[in-house]
């Protein structure tokens, strides 16, 4: 009788659900917040009750995968696997040799590199500001306190304006990683093979 190899995925299907529906609604929510910003249609959107929309519900998908996947992490111990650790930290340096090009020896990692930690963490955290600041613009009378936390309603806009562009930045340094590193490791967040 012949057995399937049956090793354990790369990325769970629950993994890979979690990452492209807030994948998607981050992108979406991207998009919308820069024409609310300023209207272009350029973006995509016909007028700025369908960006609204289009906001308000990638919110909610986001903020339901970002917490479900938060979860399924603490539950399956999985969240070491791409958050930032202490040894992340010292093999930093050695990392970024070999990405300087300082030299031709690539260090091998378990899952992700250290830069890739540094990544996922910090878009947990900006993730994380950008919900604090968005619930404040979006029901401004139930979170009054806040907006004053915050000195007021622009402060408020210009931080979460702000944080959307360090959001934008650290997914555009997720993509190249991605996309320069090994190509059976990036259909493994289509298929879950290694």
């Amino acid at each position: 009788m012949i057995f399937k190899n049956r090793s354990k995925p790369r990325h769970s299907l629950p993994n890979r659900l979690f990452h492209w529906s807030y994948a998607s609604a981050v992108l979406a929510c991207i998009f919308s917040g820069f024409y609310i910003n300023d209207p272009n249609r350029k973006l995509g959107f016909k007028d700025m009750r369908s960006a609204q929309k289009t906001h308000f519900v990638a919110q909610q998908i986001f903020l339901a995968s970002f917490l479900g996947r938060l979860c399924y992490g603490y539950k399956s111990k999985n969240y070491k696997d791409f958050s930032l650790q202490r040894k992340d930290i010292h093999s930093l340096p050695k990392y970024l040799k070999y990405q300087l090009f300082l030299t031709p020896n690539k260090p091998q990692y378990k899952k992700y590199n250290p830069i890739q930690k540094i990544l996922f963490t910090g878009l947990g955290v900006l993730l994380t500001a950008q919900i604090a600041t968005g619930l404040p613009l979006y029901a401004s009378g139930r979170w009054m306190k806040t907006r004053k936390i915050f000195g007021g309603l622009n402060p408020i806009r210009k931080l979460h304006y702000f944080i959307a562009l360090l959001t934008t930045s650290m997914i555009s340094g997720h993509i190249y990683f991605a996309l320069t590193d090994n190509l059976r490791k990036l259909k493994s967040i289509f298929t879950g093979k290694k």
